[in-house]
């Protein structure tokens, strides 16, 4: 720390390091490693930190998160050979697809849903309509657009299939249309919305405008 300060009054005074600032980093040097030498250790009564060996972490904090995501998917798949009709799990599948960009196979997965639902619901549409629309490189398709549909005309304030709504628009420079649709998911009242980050998108929206 004192050797850094000493280079950076150097220079800001002369505009460069000086011999004499390397002169006194050298003693500064010589002093603290003469000075470790000279303790030997540390004092007896110095708190020592817990040193924790990873092996005795549980497992789960040593992974990444697509290692984590990828546990899941294997678990859910582990308790779908059990209950093959279960449509929840078969959601959840699809959601932990979707969170490793495997689109084709988070499809598959929200379409078992669908089938296995006992009545139509907007949030799996909009999770279909949007693993079709990223698996087409961000295009919505026929079918795709009719899920959509499907989605916003069970629940018309469904955030999902909104912000993908307003994503697409702003994607194909539609920039009021796009703040039509965040302001509409702002005027809900779901608890669980990022509403900075909706207001974010709008501003930059704006600034196209």
């Amino acid at each position: 720390m004192a050797s850094a300060l000493i280079i950076a009054h150097s220079f800001r005074y002369n505009r460069k390091v000086t011999p004499i600032s390397l002169i006194i980093i050298g003693v500064l040097t010589v002093v603290s490693v003469t000075s470790y030498t000279f303790l030997g250790h540390e004092p007896k009564n110095t708190v020592m930190r817990p040193v924790v060996a990873l092996e005795a972490l549980p497992e789960e904090m040593l992974m990444s998160a697509s290692e984590l995501n990828q546990k899941r998917i294997e678990e859910i798949q582990d308790k779908l050979r059990e209950d093959t009709q279960n449509g929840e799990l078969w959601y959840a599948l699809g959601n932990a697809y979707m969170y490793s960009s495997e689109f084709e196979n988070a499809g598959t997965a929200f379409l078992y849903a669908l089938r296995l639902s006992p009545e139509p619901q907007s949030n799996i549409y909009s999770a279909m309509a949007t693993a079709s629309y990223y698996q087409e490189k961000q295009h919505f398709t026929p079918q795709s657009q009719a899920w959509l549909e499907q989605a916003l005309a069970l629940d018309e304030n469904n955030i999902s299939a909104l912000m993908l709504l307003a994503s697409d628009y702003f994607l194909n420079a539609r920039y009021q249309k796009a703040i039509d649709t965040w302001q509409q998911i702002l005027d809900t009242d779901r608890t669980d919305l990022d509403r900075v980050e909706v207001i974010n998108a709008i501003n930059r929206a704006k600034r196209f405008i």
